[in-house]
């Protein structure tokens, strides 16, 4: 895991050839890749709210999890928590989100950003009005609250706050599928050569383009995305 002024860049994992496009991908799509446990994505959420929002009735927007450091396995040791801090801090000042650096005083921690993504996916087949409401609920809980998403019970309160049955959602997010369906947005995020989080893509037709490779603003997304379609 790599964190560069604005954007934080995912290890490259070889993805197998015809892997399926996932459901929510279609035509005249704002198209967000990002990862619960990436500090510039938390950072960009409340730009990303308002731009959903702004051309809420002329695009469809849609999510996919990028996969920044599945499986963890990096030292939780000082040179991780002074690198951690020096971006959380960072993207504190750059976009006014706030931040709980208590979690870096933890003697262990996994920094494995599976099963937060997993979960979004689950909540993308449970109740897919309220993915990103879901995916912003689980940032808060892991930047503010430092609520360790590597437990199954970090995801209840988050599972009552938009009304879907946390037994529902443990045994999809506990199943062998899920995991599978969550490392296709990983495979799917890497064939658009999408490697750094967060990404704005927009979709017309078969054509692709960016609209913001890193941390930006909705003022200059949405510049970007009128300049396209109008």
């Amino acid at each position: 895991m790599k964190c560069e002024d604005d954007v934080c860049s995912t290890d490259v994992v070889t993805t197998e050839a015809g892997e399926a496009m996932p459901e929510n991908v279609s035509s005249g799509k704002l198209i967000y890749f990002g990862d619960p446990m990436c500090s510039w994505c938390w950072g960009i959420t409340n730009h990303l709210e308002k731009l959903r929002h702004e051309f809420n009735d002329r695009l469809e927007f849609g999510m996919i999890m990028g996969g920044l450091r599945p499986g963890g396995g990096e030292l939780w040791n000082d040179e991780m928590k002074a690198m951690l801090r020096q971006h959380w801090e960072h993207v504190e000042e750059a976009s006014g989100q706030p931040f709980n650096y208590d979690l870096l005083d933890w003697d262990e921690f996994e920094y494995d950003t599976e099963p937060p993504a997993r979960a979004v996916r689950v909540i993308r087949d449970l109740k897919s009005e309220k993915e990103l409401a879901f995916y912003e609920a689980t940032q808060r809980a892991f930047y503010v609250e430092n609520s360790d998403p590597n437990k199954i019970d970090f995801y209840k309160p988050l599972c009552d706050q938009i009304g879907v049955p946390f037994e529902t959602f443990k045994a999809l997010f506990e199943s062998p599928g899920y995991k599978q369906l969550v490392r296709q947005d990983f495979q799917y995020a890497q064939q658009l050569g999408v490697r750094g989080f967060p990404a704005v893509v927009l979709q017309l037709d078969d054509k692709y383009t960016a609209i913001s490779m890193g941390y930006s603003t909705f003022e200059k997304m949405k510049e970007s995305v009128e300049q396209l379609i109008c």
